[in-house]
């Protein structure tokens, strides 16, 4: 027996309405919450993907930016919303998985609160530098941070990049302060006007700062080089072994929300990944398309949600 008639199965014994399933949903606009700022690399991508899912579900999907509390304050109001498929979340490897071992009972919505609808996509964090620094590469900023400790500043837009601080510091052993922004573009244009003397990002967001040689990447924090800057080694290559943080981007609808819905909905996300804007931006950016089924989906979050656990004990952060 093949997925599809094992799924169809699965909704007639429930009692579900292959007919509502199929062509009654969507009947109105469809608001996806960015738990961040416009500009921000969660949002970039989302922006493709709102545009992709309104041709494919010929209903308009709008964008809702809600930043604040670490991207907590979206991630609860999607949690809070009806579960009938209307509102969505752009969730992230910060609200999504770190922010659960950095605020387990501040959050307001939990790992159960969301059904994970479809992976977007994946791109390691990189380390950057201004382009006036007085080092030009790792082993250089290495050099000068533990001949002045305490002097140096680190730059973090969210908790995957303020856990990356802290676990630079530990692996190097420099001594080093973390200045926290509200995102990662503003900690980057501090970057670049020399205010901080480095910072850790996701390659969307530091591409503009790239695009007009403000800033310059240094190092990959994973297992291979970047596809979008091939130049540039990982941290592995530099002799600094255990930095491999990956920064990603799903979309979660409320717990409850209709199988139906969820499976319309994943295929939409699925077969945003290949228009013409997605493969343009993953080219740009060097970020990876996430194609998991819907199972394989669960457990790839369930994973993070392991993993970045053990990555933000290991770091020592105690968020406020």
């Amino acid at each position: 027996m093949n997925r599809s008639a094992i799924l169809l199965g699965a909704l007639l014994a429930s009692g579900a309405s292959v007919t509502w399933a199929q062509s009654s949903y969507p009947s109105r606009p469809i608001t996806l919450i960015v738990p961040f700022a416009a500009g921000s690399g969660t949002d970039i991508g989302a922006r493709v993907l709102a545009k992709d899912m309104s041709d494919i579900l010929k209903a308009p999907v709008i964008i809702e930016n809600k930043p604040g509390a670490n991207g907590g304050l979206g991630s609860a109001t999607a949690a809070r919303a009806r579960p009938d498929g209307y509102t969505l979340l752009v969730g992230s490897a910060t609200t999504n998985a770190v922010n659960f071992s950095f605020f387990p009972s501040k959050l307001g919505y939990e790992p159960k609160s969301f059904d994970v609808v479809a992976g977007v996509g994946t791109s390691p964090i990189s380390l950057y530098i201004g382009t006036s620094a007085k080092w030009r590469n790792l082993a250089d900023l290495l050099a000068y941070g533990k001949a002045h400790p305490g002097q140096l500043r680190c730059g973090s837009g969210n908790a995957v990049t303020q856990v990356s601080c802290e676990i630079f510091y530990k692996l190097t052993g420099i001594d080093a302060t973390t200045i926290p922004y509200k995102s990662n573009p503003q900690s980057l244009t501090d970057l670049a006007g020399g205010h901080i003397d480095f910072a850790f990002s996701d390659a969307s967001v530091a591409k503009t700062f790239l695009d007009t040689k403000k800033i310059s990447p240094i190092a990959v924090a994973a297992s291979k080089r970047y596809p979008a800057t091939p130049e540039v080694p990982t941290f592995l290559e530099q002799g600094v072994a255990g930095l491999e943080i990956t920064a990603w981007t799903a979309v979660f609808a409320p717990t409850g929300t209709p199988a139906p819905v969820i499976e319309k909905l994943h295929a939409a996300v699925l077969k945003s990944t290949n228009s013409p804007e997605a493969v343009q931006l993953r080219a740009s950016t060097g970020s990876q398309p996430l194609w998991l089924s819907l199972e394989e989906s669960r457990h790839f979050v369930k994973e993070e949600i392991r993993r970045w656990a053990a990555y933000v004990k290991s770091s020592g952060v105690k968020p406020e």
